[in-house]
């Protein structure tokens, strides 16, 4: 039995010294941590590069309009309504604009003003188509018609032929014919007046010598008139109305009659100072139509009327306002054109008739280049 357990014992002690020399059991795998990754930041999603912009433009600067060169002018007139464009201009600052001074000086007839044109004496005046006109540029005054002022049509009717009113009641007077061994008044010779007289007595069949025609100022003719010194005239306003207030003349015949509807009137004449000085005359012509343009808007749509008739009175002989609202205005170009067939019909007249033998028509000493510039420059009418 102790053979028995001393075997046990052998073999158990056996087993120890085994157990100690077997190699040590790999401990269990402790689950490793993945080591901590600092968090990340989204990238932002990439922009597209701007597109590269031009510098932006430097703002454009407004256009310096250059001074205009400062001139004074002389203007001629005889204070009449159909001047009045000029006047207007003047008062309204249009030549100042400009560039000019006007200095006005009046005259007792147009043809006064013609020998001062061509000494420079004057730069601009308002004349009708007259032989001493035509007679001094062919002369080779430097002197040119520019524009076309006031024109004679239906309800525009400035001028007529008016007769004594005791003629006309009585009735010795109807028709042309009865002229005849009688005085009729025409403002001067060479121009106008005396081509109408002329056409009068013509159409009444009357020879020369039939009628005496005589030269007598628009100013003078009332008193005519009224002494029963002549039986008929041409004349303008403000006489017309005069006469007629007066009770001493009626109007008998409208200019535009003799021309077929329109007769040109007065026109724009420039001396040597405007005729060399081509931006000073477009100028000029610029502020002229602007006057030009107010006096038909006051006497058509009425707008700025009042102001129009203050200073109309002021230059002119119908310094009455109240004659405003009795008289038939002038019609003016607002463009300054002429009304080429009866500006022609005119110099035939004078051509024929032997008044005028010049070599110098009317297209010689024309240009109206400058009323075509301002009337493009305002806009035309």
């Amino acid at each position: 039995m102790l053979g028995k357990g001393k075997s046990l014992v052998a073999l158990l002690a056996l087993a120890v010294v085994l157990l100690a020399c077997a190699p040590a059991a790999a401990p269990a795998p402790t689950p490793t941590k993945a080591p901590a990754v600092a968090p990340t930041t989204a990238a932002a999603p990439t922009k597209a590069p701007e597109a590269t912009k031009p510098p932006a433009a430097a703002p454009t600067p407004a256009p310096v309009t250059p001074t205009p060169k400062p001139a004074t002018l002389k203007f001629g007139g005889v204070q009449v309504v159909s001047e009045g464009g000029v006047y207007i201009a003047i008062e309204k600052g249009y030549f100042k604009e400009q560039g000019i001074t006007m200095e006005v000086n009046n005259f007792r007839t147009s043809s006064d003003a013609i020998a001062p044109i061509g000494t420079g004496q004057l730069d601009v005046t308002n004349i009708p188509m007259s032989v001493p006109l035509l007679a001094a540029a062919d002369r080779g005054v430097e002197l040119k018609v520019v524009a076309g002022v006031n024109q004679y049509r239906p309800n525009w009717e400035n001028g007529w032929i008016v007769l004594r009113k005791d003629l006309k009641d009585s009735g010795q007077v109807k028709t042309p014919a009865d002229l005849k061994g009688m005085k009729v008044a025409t403002p001067s010779l060479a121009g106008l007046g005396e081509e109408l007289v002329q056409l009068l007595l013509e159409q009444g069949g009357l020879k020369p010598g039939d009628a005496e025609v005589v030269v007598l100022p628009f100013a003078d003719q009332v008193t005519a008139f009224a002494n029963k010194a002549i039986a008929a005239s041409w004349a303008t306003e403000p006489f017309i109305v005069r006469g007629v207030q007066a009770g001493v003349s009626v109007k008998w015949i409208p200019t535009s009659q003799f021309f077929g509807g329109t007769a040109q009137g007065s026109m724009i004449v420039f001396g040597p100072a405007l005729t060399k000085d081509q931006d000073l005359a477009r100028r000029w012509m610029v502020a002229y139509l602007k006057g030009t343009r107010d006096y038909l808007k006051a006497f058509t749509t009425k707008e700025g009327r009042d102001d129009v008739v203050r200073i109309l009175a002021k230059y002119t002989t119908m310094n009455d306002s109240n004659l405003y609202d009795l008289v038939e205005m002038p019609y003016i170009e607002p463009n300054g054109q002429l009304d080429k067939k009866s500006a022609d019909a005119q110099y035939k007249w004078f051509v024929d008739k032997g008044l005028y033998t010049g070599k110098k028509t009317l297209g010689d000493i024309s240009d109206l280049s400058f009323a075509e510039y301002a009337a493009q420059k305002l806009g035309k009418q």
